[in-house]
């Protein structure tokens, strides 16, 4: 390790070596989408300022739900989010499906929040939480009809696509039904299963199938994924049952995922340690990836650039959370943190 240190620091010559600070969190998870408001009052002004009031807050709610467990929120005695609380964490908001009349305002608002004013907010308040995605799964939705048929595409489909998962904590990309091939997918096939990575991007896809039946949705599949020796991969996903439509069905596979992934991810202990890493790459744009991956980590409070060569670089980064947190969220950022018998600390390209 101090060797190859030596000779990044000899290749930098006499160029200086800068700070780098961890730039600004990707604000997926800090977005909440699909929030219904609708308010009346006695002049359209008036309805349209409660409803826009009666939004933010609901969305600051489900926002901190997302990010934080319950048996914490409860620990803590997390007050009732006030309308001016929702207002100072907000950043930014967009309206769809706008109606107004004299009286009322209707709307539907996607809320974009501040990461940092969220974390100064829960920090205050003593709630653990978590602010950054699990690795984006891409998902295959297969709808099977009363008749037995299995088919792509349909509601169920559009379901996850609508459904603003993007924003979860553990994210899924649908893949679009005329790139796959029905039965290569109900068969599990390796070699098309493959190309659904290779095409998205992603290292792990869902097939899950769905049917409704007199009121009810139940949807079940499977999460497939290959191990370095290339050998498929399977894990059930647990089967729902939701008297409600395909929309439900998807949240209700989602969540399990989601709480596990916060109570893996959720950091107690705010103390900080330092760690002197190599990151590896072939080429400058591999360079510039792992370099975002590192310094947007959520955990990772300062990635210092000490020395940097054609194939590598040296970095001491001050992290919070638990090596292994620090592990899985790099992963999910497409960069593997490992220690290794020679090199000591590396990260390379997932």
């Amino acid at each position: 390790m101090q060797a190859i240190r030596q000779a990044m620091q000899w290749a930098l010559a006499g160029l200086a070596a800068g700070a780098m600070t961890a730039s600004a969190l990707a604000d997926s998870p800090f977005t909440v989408d699909g929030v219904a408001i609708d308010a009346r009052a006695d002049n359209a002004t008036e309805a349209q300022r409660a409803a826009l009031q009666q939004g933010q807050t609901q969305g600051a709610i489900e926002l901190i739900e997302r990010l934080t467990l319950p048996e914490d929120r409860m620990e803590s005695g997390l007050p009732v989010v006030s309308a001016d609380d929702a207002a100072s964490l907000l950043a930014g908001l967009q309206i769809s499906d706008e109606q107004r009349s004299a009286t009322r305002y209707r709307g539907v608002l996607s809320l974009d929040f501040d990461p940092r004013a969220v974390r100064r907010y829960l920090t205050g308040l003593g709630v653990p939480f978590v602010e950054a995605q699990a690795a984006t799964v891409a998902v295959i939705p297969v709808t099977e009809r009363s008749s037995g048929e299995r088919v792509l595409g349909g509601d169920w489909h559009e379901a996850w696509l609508h459904g603003g998962f993007e924003h979860a904590l553990t994210p899924v990309e649908v893949v679009p039904s005329d790139t796959v091939m029905l039965d290569q997918v109900v068969a599990l096939d390796p070699a098309a299963l493959q190309m659904v990575m290779e095409t998205t991007g992603h290292d792990q896809v869902m097939v899950l199938v769905a049917r409704q039946d007199a009121g009810n949705t139940r949807a079940a599949g499977v999460l497939v994924s290959f191990d370095a020796d290339g050998v498929l991969q399977r894990e059930t996903v647990d089967r729902v049952n939701v008297a409600g439509g395909y929309a439900a069905a998807a949240r209700a596979i989602l969540e399990p995922r989601e709480q596990a992934w916060k109570r893996a991810s959720v950091v107690r202990d705010m103390s900080v340690a330092e760690l002197d890493v190599s990151i590896l790459f072939d080429n400058l744009a591999e360079w510039r990836e792992l370099q975002q991956a590192v310094t947007g980590a959520s955990l990772i409070q300062n990635a210092r650039l000490d020395a940097v060569s054609r194939t590598g670089a040296a970095m001491t980064i001050t992290h919070r959370g638990a090596r292994e947190q620090v592990m899985a969220e790099l992963r999910a950022r497409g960069a593997v943190l490992a220690e290794e018998e020679t090199l000591g600390w590396t990260v390379r390209s997932r």
